[in-house]
C-alpha cells in the first residue's frame, strides 16, 4: 500500500510550529493580560482578577527596602453563577498574623469595608488570588459589593492607611498608587 504524503513533510512541520507558537502564547497569556479567569482547582470556584496585582507605594521612607511598596487586587469568586467580589492587599506590616486595621480610600474617598480576612479561605480559596515575591507580607481579604467594584474601576488614585503599634510607640503608614493610564481596574470592574 502507498500513502499520500504532502511533499517532504514540510506542510506537516509547519502546522506542527504554529500549532506549538498557539499554545505556548496561550499558556503565557492569562498573567500578561489585565484580567484572567482560572478555576482554583481545590475548591472548584472560577476566580476572575488582574493579570498581576498592582503596587502600592509608601509614602515615607522605610528602612528595608522590600517594605518599601504593597499589593492591591481586586477579585472575583464563582461558584455556579453566585459570584461574590473582594478585595486582596498585601502589606509589610507586623504582625503578620493579626495586622492592623487597613483604611482604603478611591479618589480620597473612604470605602466602607467591612472586617478583613487574612487568609484565603476568607474567600473561600485554598491559595491566594494572586503570587507575589514578599509571601510574608501580611494579608487582608475584604468582601465588596458591586457599587465598590465600580468605584475602583473609576479610580485615580488609591491609598491604604495602616498604623502599627511598635515598641517606638504607633507608626502610621501610608501606600499610594497613581492609576493614571493603567486601565486594568476599569476593565475589572467592565468584566
Amino acid at each position: 500500500m502507498t500513502s499520500k504524503r504532502d511533499g517532504d513533510g514540510r506542510c506537516s512541520a509547519r502546522a506542527l510550529e504554529w500549532l506549538v507558537a498557539v499554545l505556548a502564547g496561550c499558556a503565557a497569556l492569562p498573567d500578561d493580560a489585565p484580567v484572567v479567569d482560572h478555576l482554583d482547582e481545590q475548591t472548584g470556584l472560577t476566580i476572575a482578577r488582574l493579570g498581576h496585582p498592582l503596587e502600592l507605594y509608601v509614602e515615607a521612607p522605610r528602612a528595608d527596602p522590600a517594605s518599601r511598596f504593597g499589593f492591591f487586587g481586586p477579585f472575583e469568586t464563582n461558584q455556579m453563577g453566585q459570584r461574590q467580589p473582594y478585595l486582596w492587599l498585601a502589606l509589610p506590616v507586623e504582625p503578620v498574623a493579626d495586622p492592623p486595621k487597613a483604611t482604603v480610600t478611591v479618589n480620597g474617598v473612604p470605602l466602607a469595608l467591612t472586617e478583613a480576612g487574612h487568609a484565603p479561605g476568607f474567600a473561600g480559596l485554598a491559595t491566594p488570588p494572586y503570587k507575589i515575591s514578599t509571601p510574608w507580607f501580611a494579608t487582608y481579604y475584604f468582601r465588596i459589593d458591586a457599587a465598590m467594584v465600580q468605584t475602583i474601576g473609576q479610580a485615580n488614585e488609591i491609598a491604604v492607611l495602616v498604623t502599627e503599634d511598635t515598641r517606638n510607640g504607633p507608626v502610621e503608614s501610608r501606600f499610594t498608587l497613581k492609576v493614571a493610564e493603567d486601565s486594568r481596574l476599569r476593565e475589572f470592574a467592565a468584566h
